[in-house]
């Protein structure tokens, strides 16, 4: 039976942005069970069953996929031919890799490398330029297709990356929909005071984040507002410590890692993605328009993709504390306005980011590895799970 191998990075205990990602193995698993192909999910570490595969036809293996040396290379090549793999899903890998070529020696049809990845990327110049260029087009050694999760990263694949425009292809994440929940619940569950107003931001806690930013804005807010942060990470000591330092301190929240970050963010008045560094998609962002909720961002890498400005939320300039407290006190005064960009905000989630068409997208990268066997552009159904 012809399989699909992807690759996972990290242990499958790993969360978040990595159950996201094993959810889509999982789904485009489904799909492909539907004609006849077996996927298999690799994880470096199978330390616990991951839950996002649970249910699917995919089938998580340990097996070391790193392509870092010459005796993983080996070891991967001779796994996949025994199990008669014919593409390989790479998430975050280069795209130009000399262990690509073994993979095809080994029988692979197709390599494929997704990337999610966030950041800028320095454009190449002179020689390194057409070193790059050339790179990207040497058969088997560059991958056969790149997939991008927004315009901003298939640019950026363009341009920095220099590969080919017809081996990119743009797949958005998908976003799920939920029902809209009521907010008095998760503000009663969080001992909110009633009358008081209620901004959030999730995440993990990192200086590119931007959740100094939000923090120092704080002072600038009405006095009736209360700002929640949910998330944990390395810069949580730091951003204790400029709580600290504010005038309104007692008004602002280190919640920490909830399991309901999302729903908690959505309930609030108006919800913040303050980020200061290029976002490949913005999850962040995503998950409370999906909700219907008024969103101020700033207009770093796709964040404008999703927020767009005056349309579904608002955008300010990275880095300035000053604008994001205009910007949310803006929609705290007029709650219309945030209402009507929510409303906006979640139509085109539901418009232009759902499930099935980001599977449909994923089916249609990896169908030449598959001679013509998969049933892709709307044929073949995708399964709810």
């Amino acid at each position: 039976m012809d399989t699909l191998l992807c690759v996972a990075n990290f242990p499958s205990s790993t969360g978040y942005a990595w159950t996201f990602i094993g959810r889509m193995f999982a789904r485009v698993a489904d799909a492909l069970a539907r004609d006849g192909v077996r996927t298999l999910v690799a994880y470096p570490v199978l330390d616990v069953r991951p839950e996002a595969l649970a249910g699917s036809a995919a089938e998580p293996i340990q097996a070391d996929f790193s392509l870092a040396s010459a005796r993983s290379v080996l070891r991967a090549a001779e796994r996949l031919h025994r199990e008669r793999v014919r593409a390989v899903w790479l998430v975050d890998r280069p795209v130009v890799s000399l262990a690509h070529a073994v993979l095809h020696a080994a029988g692979v049809r197709r390599v494929v490398v997704h990337d999610h990845s966030s950041g800028g990327r320095q454009l190449p110049r002179g020689l390194r330029r057409m070193a790059r260029q050339i790179a990207t087009r040497v058969p088997w050694v560059a991958a056969d297709a790149v997939v991008a999760v927004s315009a901003y990263v298939a640019a950026r694949q363009r341009e920095a990356g220099r590969v080919p425009p017809a081996r990119i292809h743009t797949v958005p994440n998908p976003v799920s929909i939920p029902d809209r929940s009521a907010p008095s619940e998760t503000r009663s569950r969080l001992g909110l005071a009633p009358g008081r107003r209620w901004v959030a931001a999730a995440g993990r806690l990192t200086p590119e984040k931007g959740f100094a930013d939000l923090l120092e804005a704080a002072d600038a807010l009405p006095p009736d507002v209360e700002l929640w942060l949910f998330g944990d990470g390395p810069e949580r000591a730091r951003l204790e410590a400029l709580r600290g330092r504010l005038a309104t301190g007692e008004r602002v929240h280190l919640a920490g890692a909830r399991a309901d970050a999302a729903e908690c963010v959505a309930a609030a008045d108006v919800c913040v993605v303050p980020s200061r560094w290029e976002e490949a998609f913005c999850l962040a962002a995503a998950e409370p328009l999906a909700r219907g909720r008024p969103v101020v961002a700033t207009g770093v890498g796709a964040v404008p993709e999703l927020v767009q400005d005056g349309v579904t939320g608002l955008l300010v300039p990275p880095a300035s504390p000053a604008a994001l407290a205009s910007a949310i006190t803006r929609l705290l005064d007029a709650p219309e306005l945030g209402a009507a960009l929510g409303r906006a905000g979640r139509a085109r989630v539901a418009r232009t980011y759902g499930w099935p068409r980001a599977i449909a997208g994923m089916l249609s990268v990896l169908a030449p590895a598959f001679a013509g066997r998969l049933r892709v552009g709307g044929s073949s159904p995708v399964p709810k799970r």
